[in-house]
């Protein structure tokens, strides 16, 4: 066919249909944009609470090495302490009389101090009577709150003459 040709009835489409999908097709794109967003938004979803999930983890696992350090710490100090200074220091409380100090600094993660309370006590028992050997149980509880929840870690030294 050429210029200027004049086309028959067969080559003209009707005029109520358009012109691209077939009929039936029209709201497709619609359903399938609208399954796509969903898609993402759940790939986009699980993306994040996975990354806070991790978040949490981590400055969980901050607070318990902090905790850890500290409990350390605390055991250094009650086997250094001269045997003779253990009940006058000041620093344990005979039980049950224990010596509770509140908000002390253990460390600091990215956006805040991580803060504990540390309660100190010893017991004291006579080995011998006959000689009065002492020795004495040194103790301290770190006591620390991460969100809902408060965790514990204890240094116990025993210390005899």
């Amino acid at each position: 066919m050429g210029r200027g040709t004049i086309v028959g009835q067969k080559g003209i489409r009707p005029a109520r249909r358009p012109i691209g999908p077939s009929g039936g097709e029209e709201g497709w794109s619609l359903i399938e944009l609208t399954v796509s967003l969903f898609m993402l938004m759940a790939i986009a979803l699980f993306g994040m609470q996975t990354m806070v999930s991790g978040f949490l983890m981590q400055n969980w696992s901050i607070g318990q090495t902090m905790t850890d350090a500290c409990a350390g710490i605390e055991t250094a100090y009650a086997q250094r302490e001269l045997f003779a200074n253990i009940p006058t220091n000041g620093r344990w409380g005979i039980y049950p009389a224990a010596i509770t100090t509140a908000g002390v600094v253990i460390g600091q993660t990215p956006f805040q101090p991580v803060k504990a309370t540390l309660t100190r006590t010893y017991h004291v028992y006579t080995l011998d009577p006959a000689t009065g050997a002492l020795s004495y149980l040194l103790e301290t509880y770190v006591v620390y709150t991460s969100g809902p929840r408060t965790y514990c870690k204890v240094s116990k030294v025993f210390r005899s003459q």
